[in-house]
């Protein structure tokens, strides 16, 4: 989803309305493409229709339909994916999901926007192999 020349793409993935609508309009405000799904079925199904792949996801955890580690575990199935930076911004977080994800960023909500914006605009802009886990 991002090309030379093109504003950076962040998929978010949240349940929530009222968070996937803020964080548009934080993303967006910041220079950000944004591309918004309900839940993981809904975020692969618009990863399936892009042509492009985004630069970044912000995955919520807790979710209905596919909750954020059954998405992520089809993300990382597509060898697309292997090296697109997640943020998991979540109010809670399973301990057994933070031994089995590596190459994340973990953000608690309620979260500081200017704090959010700093992890992702370090996440896009970024060496490929400089992903690394960090709680």
């Amino acid at each position: 989803m991002h090309a030379t020349g093109h504003k950076p793409t962040v998929l978010v993935v949240d349940d929530d309305p009222d968070m996937r609508d803020t964080l548009r309009q934080l993303l967006g405000d910041a220079g950000y493409s944004v591309v918004t799904a309900e839940d993981g079925a809904a975020a692969l199904g618009a990863l399936d229709r892009s042509e492009t792949w985004p630069d970044l996801v912000l995955l919520d955890m807790r979710m209905p339909f596919m909750d954020g580690p059954t998405f992520f575990e089809c993300l990382r199935s597509r060898p697309e994916s292997r090296r697109t930076p997640v943020v998991i911004v979540s109010g809670t977080l399973r301990s057994s999901v933070r031994g089995e994800v590596q190459g994340i960023k973990i953000v608690k909500k309620p979260f500081d926007a200017s704090k959010l914006l700093d992890i992702v605009d370090a996440m896009v802009h970024r060496p490929v192999e400089g992903i690394s886990y960090t709680n």
